[in-house]
């Protein structure tokens, strides 16, 4: 399966991550992880069922460069800023 989670990093830079995992208890252990290897916040955790952009915007409308188009607005500040296949460490 394959997740998507906003989180905010050590610096302050809010993005979104996109990792694999078999279920949400693996889903949730990697957002530990995440946690514990420094980010401040770790929020809005999403199951993708199609994985397409189109998902990803309607889920988190505040990284769609089409803001108009998407209900709830968004904003530009907001990125995509890191991906993982798989979750490395449990």
């Amino acid at each position: 399966m394959r997740w998507a989670v906003e989180y905010e990093s050590p610096g302050g830079e809010v993005g979104l991550c996109l990792f694999r995992a078999d279920s949400l208890y693996e889903a949730l252990e990697y957002l530990d992880t995440m946690r514990h290897n420094g980010h401040k916040q770790v929020f809005n955790l999403n199951q993708l069922e199609e994985s397409s952009i189109d998902e990803l915007y309607r889920l988190y409308p505040r990284v769609s460069p089409h803001k108009d188009m998407v209900s709830g607005g968004g904003s530009l500040n907001r990125k995509v800023v890191q991906c993982y296949d798989n979750i490395t460490e449990r």
